[in-house]
């Protein structure tokens, strides 16, 4: 148990009834749909233990929380969508850095597995962490397979974790090409290394590398390690992160870094904000995901500086909710 909570049994108490109000009750669902501001209130008192900043947002997670109860997020539930986003990507003239896709359904019992090859990729296109990696298909355990994404196909994503504009988004499976990890003996990761470039008016600002992913535990897990990049001159950026006791290696600087910056920025024209996930492998690039409200507006792997300097950067639009 950790100190604070030892400390505040009044402030615990208050924990978990909030974690039991959003996990066993239609209100909160109710909540996030029709007064998603209440339900960040309630939220963000949850997790920082004060009131959420609205008349002043400064840092990157309240300005993002911020533009997703106040502006029009149409766009960041369609590009969300792994699947539709994919016809974006096309239309912006970058149909090469798109991975095969083998089809879409609505349930796990319509994957025809006959059809698919012997390596491939299986996700939910309206959720995080539903991603299903498939390396021998004559070793997959096809119900297993179906149960957890049939599990996973089943939940409105969005109202547990609050981010109301992932709510709209049909549930729906697809079936993607496999990205091979590219190891060698100057660098080595259990999972292909994810490169997260936020970008702010259309100009990438950083990138958050991913590598050794969980992905059993979702999105992040207790493995993931979350390392921090000047993208521009790739030195480490370790004194912003808040992690403490990782084992950081140094990521090599990627193939065509230019190209991949290149790529990110035409991507995120137009917005305020984006995170735009891209894969480099041997100067192959490949387009992962656009995500305009990583970690749930509750990113805490930066430190409260870096909060506040990426904060600074981003011009909040018009409000028009």
């Amino acid at each position: 148990m950790r100190l604070w909570s030892l400390l505040h049994p009044i402030r615990t108490y208050k924990a978990w009834h909030f974690d039991r109000y959003i996990q066993f009750t239609e209100q909160w669902r109710k909540l996030v749909a029709q007064d998603p501001k209440k339900a960040f209130d309630m939220k963000w008192n949850r997790f920082y233990r004060r009131k959420f900043p609205w008349k002043n947002p400064r840092t990157l997670n309240e300005k993002l929380t911020w533009m997703e109860v106040y502006t029009d997020t149409s766009k960041w539930s369609e590009f969300t969508d792994k699947y539709e986003v994919r016809k974006h990507i096309e239309e912006l003239g970058l149909k090469d850095i798109l991975t095969d896709c083998y089809g879409v359904w609505n349930k796990a019992e319509e994957i025809d597995f006959d059809l698919l090859p012997e390596k491939f990729v299986l996700k939910c296109t309206h959720d995080c962490g539903s991603t299903v990696i498939v390396r021998d298909k004559s070793k997959m355990d096809r119900q297993k397979v179906i149960d957890f994404l049939n599990k996973h196909v089943a939940i409105w994503y969005g109202y547990d974790s609050c981010e109301p504009h992932y709510t709209s988004i049909k549930p729906r499976i697809m079936a993607e090409s496999l990205i091979e990890m590219d190891n060698s003996e100057e660098f080595s990761s259990e999972t292909t290394v994810d490169h997260k470039i936020r970008c702010i008016d259309g100009k990438a600002q950083y990138d958050m590398v991913c590598y050794d992913r969980s992905l059993e535990s979702g999105s992040g897990g207790t493995k993931t390690i979350y390392d921090l990049y000047d993208i521009h001159v790739w030195q480490p950026m370790r004194q912003y992160l808040a992690d403490s006791g990782v084992n950081y290696r140094d990521v090599p600087r990627p193939q065509n870094l230019e190209r991949m910056i290149e790529i990110a920025e035409i991507i995120a024209k137009g917005f305020p904000q984006v995170r735009v996930d891209l894969y480099n492998v041997k100067g192959k690039i490949y387009f992962g995901e656009m995500t305009f409200f990583a970690f749930s507006g509750m990113n805490n792997h930066f430190t409260k500086k870096f909060q506040r300097m990426v904060g600074d950067k981003i011009r909040l639009p018009k409000a028009v909710k």
